[in-house]
């Protein structure tokens, strides 16, 4: 029975939303390189983003569901983003030694001095870059936050799809 179970790989889709498109991509392993399951691009309604904003979540989940179809993918968790100009990003110096535990509760402590919203509201996540270049006790840490309604928007639209949304990241700047 050698080679009839297999580890289960975690798989996971990418959706992009544009505000005129939704695309997706499924990428699998084949030996130690990635190659491309499924790609594939549908319109939105109109107007069911602006301005890299969901306002219509279910015209957006009527798309993913279409695309989902049209690929083929049995894959039902996915990655998705928020825009980057919807994210407050900020570069932040901590005390080196800490654990993320404790990273997390002094940035939450200290959140209101970088974002300009009510806490409540916002959605933070962190992530340390590495030793400061001007103190090696200290390192730099990139604070990234947006309002949860951004977050929640998009979680929502893969819900109602019929999907698992296991990342909500931050888009790539251009």
């Amino acid at each position: 029975m050698l080679g009839l179970a297999r580890k289960k790989q975690n798989l996971m889709l990418g959706l992009d939303v544009s505000s005129t498109t939704v695309k997706l991509l499924e990428l699998g392993k084949q030996g130690n390189r990635l190659r491309v399951e499924a790609y594939s691009v549908m319109p939105l309604p109109p107007n069911a983003v602006v301005e890299k904003n969901i306002n219509d979540p279910e015209g957006v989940a009527d798309s993913v569901r279409q695309i989902v179809a049209q690929s083929k993918t049995k894959v039902q968790n996915v990655a998705v983003a928020v825009a980057g100009s919807a994210v407050i990003t900020k570069m932040i110096t901590m005390e080196a030694g800490l654990t993320d535990d404790q990273l997390e509760a002094q940035i939450l402590a200290e959140a209101d001095q970088y974002i300009p919203y009510p806490l409540d509201e916002v959605a933070i996540d962190f992530e340390v870059q590495g030793i400061s270049a001007d103190d090696e006790t200290t390192v730099d840490v990139l604070l990234a936050a947006c309002r949860k309604e951004n977050v929640d928007l998009r979680v929502d639209a893969l819900e109602l799809a019929d999907l698992v949304p296991t990342v909500v990241d931050v888009e790539a700047y251009d």
